[in-house]
């Protein structure tokens, strides 16, 4: 993943309309994935109910960026309008040209064009970030990773990152 501070994750949440209604849709539609998910998910909405921005902040400062995959995916229910309109853009723009590049194997993700495949993933990225700063958050490498997440599956996504990191 992009690398991504404590003020990033913290910056998105105070950002997010409503975190506690989103925590509550995380827990109903993701719920089922384990019981991890329902412990963090009640915890940090737990925090977020008490009103209470220092115990928020401790609460993520304490959990990130160990439980880094569960903060993306509660970013994803609590920015919906921006997933929504960012994954919508970038899959009409890209997604037949991008599942060319890649081919799926036994062994894992196998890139084919690799020079088509870090276009595409470099020109997604900066459409995250127009997206991203449009929507008011200025510069957020969290965010970014969250719309990263909900664009690539997450074998996928090693591969592209692999490619920005580089």
């Amino acid at each position: 993943m992009l690398p991504t501070t404590f003020s990033n994750v913290h910056d998105a949440f105070q950002g997010a309309k409503n975190l506690n209604a989103a925590l509550k849709n995380f827990i109903k539609r993701e719920g089922n994935n384990g019981g991890q998910v329902v412990s963090f998910a009640k915890d940090f909405r737990g925090v977020v109910s008490s009103g209470r921005a220092p115990a928020v902040q401790l609460f993520i400062e304490k959990n990130y960026p160990a439980k880094e995959f569960l903060f993306l995916g509660v970013a994803r229910y609590a920015f919906p309008e921006l997933v929504e309109s960012s994954v919508g853009r970038i899959i009409e723009k890209y997604a037949d040209d991008f599942n060319t590049t890649y081919e799926r194997g036994e062994a894992g993700i196998s890139v084919k064009n690799a020079a088509a495949f870090k276009k595409i993933a470099k020109d997604v990225l900066s459409i995250i970030r127009e997206d991203i700063k449009a929507a008011g958050f200025g510069s957020n490498p969290f965010l970014e990773n969250a719309l990263l997440a909900s664009v690539f599956e997450v074998e996928v996504l090693a591969e592209v990152m692999k490619v920005l990191e580089a």
